[in-house]
């Protein structure tokens, strides 16, 4: 019995050794979490940041921003985590015209899937847990999103069940007059961080497609003229979703960061994973 019992242990210690399912992502680096900003976003005692990948929060002075760092904090802060990697590794940021380079380079920074070892030694996937929660919402990138479909189920259904976030009026779907007038009253490039992501329902009237740039033009017109959705630059190059002129006529759920252009507002789409077809 003595011994059966030994050789039960040796399998358990031998199983949680193991670490997380990562599935088809790839092994990253490992370490402890001493900080978490923002609800997605974390440092490791190795001093390696971490933005989880294929996901976002609220920030700053944003509704539920606070929420969501707490949530972020109950669930990592001086564990042991494994990063993992499905897409562009590295953040490179983006210098922004009206600012000046920074004097120090920033420090190094992960985009990863994070997997948590709880108390009881079990793992489990931060997004999964943070998007099932409403503490966070999905947001592919063109260089990150092998994991989008299945976390935009868990955002539906903890969008249908006002879950976090979503239980606040400022996230709700929007139509395209309150999109534009959300986007005029940011008044934000859409390509930068400051842009609010949000999602729109509405039907295409006209897609039209250029060499460089497709646009969507959403049927409801605003007060001060169309609303659209656009892809352009290297989202529009490596597109890999249905070809635009298909979309015509069909109602569409889109999720993207909402600006203005040349007095229009619109909504920028980075990946296909962001349009979903509603007739469908």
């Amino acid at each position: 019995m003595r011994l059966w019992r030994v050789a039960i242990v040796a399998v358990l210690t031998a199983l949680g050794g193991c670490g997380p399912d990562l599935g088809s992502l790839e092994k990253g680096e490992t370490g402890q979490v001493v900080a978490a900003f923002n609800g997605d976003s974390l440092e490791l005692d190795s001093g390696l940041r971490v933005f989880l990948a294929e996901i976002d929060a609220p920030r700053g002075d944003a509704p539920y921003a606070a929420q969501a760092q707490g949530e972020l904090e109950s669930l990592t802060l001086h564990r042991r985590v494994r990063l993992a990697y499905g897409g562009a590794r590295r953040w490179t940021p983006r210098p922004r015209p009206d600012q000046p380079a920074p004097a120090e380079p920033p420090p190094e920074t992960a985009i990863a899937h994070v997997f948590v070892e709880s108390e009881g030694g079990r793992w489990f996937w931060l997004q999964h847990e943070l998007v099932s929660r409403g503490a966070a919402y999905v947001r592919p990138r063109r260089d990150n999103h092998v994991r989008t479909p299945e976390l935009m189920a868990l955002e539906a259904q903890a969008r249908a069940e006002e879950r976090g976030l979503w239980a606040l009026h400022d996230y709700r779907v929007l139509t395209t007059a309150a999109a534009a007038d959300l986007a005029r009253a940011a008044n934000a490039n859409c390509m930068f961080g400051d842009a609010p992501y949000r999602i729109v329902e509405a039907s295409v009237a006209e897609a039209q497609v250029f060499d460089r740039r497709a646009a969507l033009i959403l049927d409801t017109p605003t007060a001060t003229g169309e609303f659209s959705a656009v892809v352009f630059g290297q989202n529009f190059a490596n597109w890999d979703g249905p070809s635009f002129p298909t979309l015509d006529g069909k109602r569409l759920r889109i999720h993207g960061t909402l600006g203005v252009y040349r007095d229009h507002p619109q909504i920028c789409v980075d990946q296909s994973a962001q349009i979903e077809v509603l007739d469908e």
